[in-house]
């Protein structure tokens, strides 16, 4: 198990599960280390590891969004599981043991989070929000020319 490959998937589905539900997510940006701080031997995890997730965001209104928890297994990019916590504005969101669809490789139906309490149900009228990915990009500019001649001289 990958702590980047962790965060990245806790990252995409955790934006899928919220906006779902109604939230506008503008970024998330999810942290993953093993529980023990210290990378497994040989950096071969054992089926015991666990990875503390700490996700922090904010959603198009302005409020604050937080997902923490610990995560015991990620498939292929498409779910983790664990038990993981959304918060929004410090109000739980969702609490789930799955988070994305691992429908794929098992046939449980994904961890679908119940909506928070006192929300509407989603409409079904409505199409599905299309999923924002929160992506980094760090950009380095050539460096300067070491002189002013001419190609080929």
């Amino acid at each position: 198990m990958n702590t980047s490959a962790v965060a990245l998937t806790v990252d995409e589905m955790g934006t899928k599960a919220l906006e779902r539900q109604r939230l506008d997510v503008a970024w998330l940006s999810c942290t993953a280390r093993y529980q023990d701080r210290v990378t497994p031997k040989s950096g071969a995890p054992t089926p015991e590891s666990v990875v503390e997730v700490d996700c922090q965001g904010e959603s198009e209104g302005g409020k604050d969004i937080t997902i923490t928890g610990k995560v015991r297994a990620v498939v292929d990019g498409k779910c983790v599981r664990g038990n993981l916590t959304a918060k929004v504005e410090g109000k739980e969101w969702f609490q789930v043991d799955v988070l994305g669809n691992c429908g794929a490789d098992d046939g449980d139906g994904g961890g679908k989070p119940s909506p928070p309490s006192g929300s509407p149900p989603p409409s079904h009228d409505e199409p599905e929000p299309r999923p924002t990915t929160t992506v980094t990009v760090t950009v380095t500019p050539p460096p300067p020319a070491t002189c002013d001649c001419a190609p080929g001289k």
